[in-house]
């Protein structure tokens, strides 16, 4: 098992150390069909959008919704399905989504309307139990925002709203003005549109429901996303009033954070001693 080391988050400024950041992020950019109209279909979560389930041989004590990155401009799951699998073997449920993004010609806010939409397809899937959203890199983006955000219902989606039960950011590049994939969420320089990036920057939600708790892990040796991004966002939700436990792995790459081997144990410890004693249905 990798060591593990968790140092007092703080407020670094990231401009500095943000230069290329996530110019090609986890995985290349994949060609994808756009999500059709209708009804979603056999592993669908919504219309063309894919939803993978893993379910435990006993009854789950939570399901987790695990969103991929892929720097906005891609989604693919497949590097994530381990990690479900991983977590049904536990005792959890699991469902990994991809979602719409640059690539598919879609942008702000509806990747972060899906995973919102996910996290209410989750608990369809394991009802009664507490539901954990949890991201890779630009998913750690989604996850924060759909976990963090007001629920909305004048949004398309086909089950009931519901809320996160914990959050899980893994390797994020929360600070989206200090990020350079900005763009692929917006679809726009932030000066065109100053009040979108504003609304669709994690930083700004980090008091919004300060009765969810949230996990941020960070590799030490990521050469894609400056620790310092994590380190920003604990120290934000931290005087938002969550509980955050932020943890930094030595010698974690970026793309070693969505591993079974680096991050499983600290995920299921976490869940238990923290979002389970306090869920609510």
């Amino acid at each position: 098992m990798p060591s593990r080391s968790a140092v007092p988050a703080r407020v670094a400024a990231a401009a500095a150390i943000a230069a290329g950041l996530l110019a090609a992020c986890d995985t290349p950019p994949a060609v994808e069909t756009p999500s059709a109209s209708g009804t979603p279909g056999p592993g669908e979560y919504l219309p063309g959008l894919e939803a993978v389930v893993e379910l435990p041989a006993r009854d789950p004590r939570a399901v987790f919704l695990v969103v991929p990155g892929g720097g906005f401009r891609a989604a693919d799951p497949t590097g994530l399905l381990p990690l479900g699998a991983d977590l049904a073997d536990e005792g959890f449920a699991a469902v990994t989504i991809t979602y719409d993004h640059a690539g598919t010609g879609t942008y702000y806010p509806r990747p972060v309307e899906e995973v919102a939409c996910g996290i209410a397809y989750a608990a369809t899937q394991a009802p009664g139990v507490p539901v954990v959203v949890v991201g890779h890199s630009a998913g750690a983006d989604l996850a924060m925002l759909a976990g963090l955000q007001p629920l909305r219902t004048d949004v398309s989606c086909p089950y009931e709203p519901r809320a996160a039960d914990g959050i899980v950011g893994l390797a994020g590049p929360y600070d989206i003005h200090q990020s350079r994939i900005g763009e692929d969420l917006f679809g726009v320089p932030q000066e065109e549109d100053p009040e979108m990036w504003r609304d669709g920057d994690p930083l700004r939600w980090a008091d919004a429901r300060p009765e969810v708790p949230v996990l941020l892990m960070h590799g030490e040796a990521d050469e894609m996303v400056p620790v310092s991004f994590t380190e920003s966002m604990a120290a934000a939700l931290e005087q938002g009033g969550h509980d955050v436990v932020a943890e930094y792995l030595p010698e974690a790459r970026h793309n070693d954070l969505f591993l079974s081997e680096w991050i499983l144990a600290d995920l299921v410890d976490w869940t238990r001693d923290t979002v389970l004693p306090g869920a609510t249905d």
